[in-house]
C-alpha cells in the first residue's frame, strides 16, 4: 500500500498546535507522530513551514443566484 508522508509539519488538531509527521494512505489519516519512519513505497513531500490540518470549511458562502 502506497502512502503519502508530510515530514516536518506543524499540525493544528485537538491536541493543540505541535511538529510532526502524517502518513496517508486511501484518503485517511493512519498515523500522526513525531518522525515518522518512510516506507519504502511511500510519497514524501516536505512540510516544512506549512499547517496541517483535518480539514477547513469555508464559512463565507453565498447561496443564492448569480
Amino acid at each position: 500500500m502506497s502512502r503519502l508522508l508530510l515530514r516536518h509539519g506543524t499540525v493544528l488538531d485537538q491536541q493543540g498546535e505541535r511538529r510532526a509527521d502524517v502518513a496517508i494512505a486511501d484518503g485517511h489519516i493512519v498515523a500522526v507522530g513525531p518522525d515518522l519512519a518512510p516506507e519504502p513505497d511511500d510519497r514524501v513531500l516536505d512540510a516544512a513551514g506549512c499547517h496541517v490540518t483535518p480539514g477547513f470549511v469555508d464559512l463565507h458562502v453565498h447561496l443564492r443566484e448569480p
